[in-house]
C-alpha cells in the first residue's frame, strides 16, 4: 500500500495514504481558502503540499499551520472535505467516528495514531535545526 511521508535530510516522518493527506489539503483548500487553492496559505498550499517546503519558509509555514489548527478547532468534523477534485465523496469514517470528536482537528491522525499538526510541527523544526528543506514523498 502506497503511504505519505516526509523527509527532512535523513529522518522521516510517516504520514499515512495519499487519500488521507490529501483530504487534510482539501480541507483547507475548500473551507479556508474559499476554493481557490493556495490563496491563503501559500506556503503549505503551493510549496509544501507539491512536494518540497524550501527551509526559508518553514517559519512562514509554521504561521499558517497555526491557523489552519486554530480554524479546524472551530469547525466541526462534518465540514472535512474528503475529496477537493470529487466533492461527493464522503470520508470513510467507521460509523459512530464523529460522534466522538468535537471539531475537524480531532480527526486527522497519521498511521502512527500521532497527531498530524504535532508531526507536521516535529518536522518543520528538524527542518529548521538542520537547515534541510521538507520534502514529501510516496512510498510503498
Amino acid at each position: 500500500m502506497l503511504r505519505v511521508f516526509l523527509w527532512v535530510d535523513i529522518k522521516r516522518y510517516e504520514i499515512g495514504s495519499p487519500a488521507f493527506f490529501h483530504c487534510f489539503f482539501s480541507t483547507i483548500a475548500y473551507r479556508l481558502e474559499n476554493d481557490a487553492w493556495g490563496s491563503v496559505y501559500p506556503r503549505l498550499m503551493l510549496d509544501f503540499y507539491t512536494g518540497r517546503l524550501r527551509v526559508a519558509d518553514v517559519p512562514e509555514a509554521l504561521r499558517e499551520l497555526d491557523a489552519v489548527q486554530a480554524a479546524f478547532e472551530r469547525m466541526p468534523p462534518t465540514d472535512i472535505i474528503w475529496d477537493y477534485d470529487d466533492l461527493e465523496r464522503q470520508p470513510p469514517w467507521a460509523e459512530g467516528v464523529l460522534d466522538t470528536v468535537t471539531c475537524a482537528a480531532e480527526c486527522f491522525f497519521t498511521s502512527r495514531e500521532e497527531h498530524l499538526f504535532t508531526v507536521l510541527r516535529q518536522a518543520f523544526a528538524h527542518s529548521m535545526k538542520v537547515r534541510h528543506d521538507v520534502c514529501i514523498r510516496r512510498m510503498a
